[in-house]
């Protein structure tokens, strides 16, 4: 299977070329940088080989053969290119994100709508809000009262006739 001369050759030196090995024996490499890798190696291993001959044993398209090599010998990175798109607006370390989120899915409606709103006033505000009790708590506190109403009502029912 012979096809073109390659527009991109590649040549790796040692210290690349070690890097690249680590990546590919690496156990929690992502699989997409370790195709990559494989097409780098397998390119400089083999100058004379087609990017159809390359992609055949990377299981993979020549496109994307073509377009590794490309980008190596202009940037001589495997990373992918940064994504477009807008910013995130929610970070995980927000002071609200750890104290109203999925917390209060077991409190009365008009409970959690609270909450909800002194998370909002407190983000807007700035400072910290007191910690709600949990739902666990306000379900044993439940519990408990209709354990001891039912305790109350057994003796009214269980008279004899």
């Amino acid at each position: 299977m012979s096809g073109p001369k390659p527009d991109y050759p590649i040549s790796l030196t040692e210290a690349e070329g070690k890097n690249l090995e680590q990546l590919v024996r690496a156990q929690k490499s992502g699989q997409r940088q370790v195709m990559r890798a494989q097409i780098l190696l397998n390119a400089n291993a083999h100058p004379e080989w087609s990017n159809q001959q390359i992609a055949k044993l990377a299981r993979t398209s020549d496109r994307i053969v073509r377009k590794w090599r490309e980008c190596w010998v202009s940037a001589h990175s495997i990373a992918d290119a940064p994504r477009s798109g807008a910013p995130r607006r929610f970070s995980p370390s927000s002071p609200c994100a750890s104290h109203c989120h999925g917390v209060h899915f077991a409190t009365a409606e008009r409970g959690a709508a609270d909450s909800l709103e002194s998370c909002r006033a407190s983000s807007a505000d700035g400072s910290q809000h007191a910690r709600p009790k949990s739902s666990l708590q306000q379900n044993s506190r439940t519990l408990a009262q209709s354990r001891a109403s039912s305790a109350l009502a057994l003796p009214e029912l269980a008279t004899p006739s």
